[in-house]
């Protein structure tokens, strides 16, 4: 049976560092139940100051994290793809 997701968690017009960081915990569980191989956020005001927090997370759950620099442009981060396989249960059944 695939996993459900829920209502997604909403944050207000609050701190950018607290918005950041719940970003990257929806991309993070996005990747996780399969919904995404990889997730980019754009244009996030605290990118960086995120980054740590949130590489930890992935590094916890065994999904890749990437903070992209490009002097053109605002910092992006890159969740995705998963470093572990999921494991499959599977069972056969003998005839008798």
């Amino acid at each position: 049976m695939d996993p459900t997701i829920t209502r997604l968690p909403v944050v207000g017009h609050g701190d950018p560092l607290e918005r950041a960081l719940l970003e990257i915990d929806i991309a993070i569980a996005l990747v996780l139940t399969g919904v995404a191989v990889t997730v980019t956020l754009c244009c996030l005001d605290a990118a960086e100051a995120a980054a740590f927090t949130g590489a930890v997370w992935a590094q916890t759950a065994g999904v890749a994290f990437h903070l992209l620099r490009d002097p053109s442009a605002p910092d992006s981060l890159v969740i995705g793809p998963r470093l572990r396989p999921l494991s499959v249960q599977t069972r056969f059944e003998t005839e008798s």
